[in-house]
């Protein structure tokens, strides 16, 4: 071969051949996190306490009926999410560390599926003393949160508390700190499918996990 041609040939393939190649790579390595398999299901966790009361159906744990006022001073219950997928987390608006992490992971999913009415967030606040529907209202200014997909609520603390470790199975509690009080809770965030039923627990502080979250509301929304 001359020359003239192999130049032609080297010219063809950087044309023709490399895109090709950059092409195949893409669709067989550069996959969406969001592309899933359909025959992939999210497990259904059937959680037990001997210090909670159960509240199953057909045997499996479903998050109990609850009823508290949001950042509007406007009741807001399980029924305004009947139909509905949801992330719910406990928080509480002065705490100085996990909370600023998990409302910012929050801030991700709403973002990622600000166009996905089929999806909600819900925040249960552990302080309800502080936490008045004002308090709630002015954070939710502050970070910039779409109300119309993501509630915050606040009620009386031992019922809310209650809910966070009997319906959620999370830690949420006042702890003895001295002389003082400390309120604690868990930085998990909870996927909870139309029927009640916790699908995931992430952690709102590790940002592999908050993926994970984002990969799996979009499998729980193709169920």
């Amino acid at each position: 071969m001359n020359k003239p041609n192999l130049k032609k040939w080297v010219f063809l393939f950087t044309l023709i051949g490399i895109p090709l190649v950059i092409f195949f790579f893409l669709k067989n390595f550069g996959t969406n996190e969001y592309q899933l398999e359909k025959a992939e299901e999210l497990q259904v966790y059937s959680l037990k306490s001997v210090n909670c009361t159960p509240n199953e159906i057909d045997g499996v744990h479903r998050i109990p009926d609850f009823d508290f006022l949001n950042q509007d001073s406007v009741h807001f219950s399980n029924q305004d999410l009947k139909g509905k997928i949801y992330v719910a987390d406990f928080f509480f608006t002065s705490c100085p560390d996990i909370c600023k992490a998990m409302t910012s992971s929050l801030l991700r999913v709403q973002e990622r599926f600000k166009k996905e009415d089929r999806l909600k967030l819900v925040s249960f606040s552990i302080d309800p003393t502080y936490d008045t529907p004002s308090v709630l209202s002015n954070y939710v200014e502050k970070h910039k949160i779409n109300t119309k997909q993501w509630t915050l609520l606040t009620g009386d603390q031992k019922t809310i508390m209650n809910l966070g470790q009997c319906g959620f199975y999370i830690t949420a509690k006042e702890e003895a700190l001295g002389q003082d009080t400390s309120l604690s809770h868990s930085d998990k965030l909870i996927l909870v499918d139309t029927e009640n039923r916790i699908r995931g627990f992430y952690s709102g502080t590790d940002q592999e996990d908050v993926k994970r979250l984002l990969t799996e509301i979009s499998l729980l929304l193709k169920e």
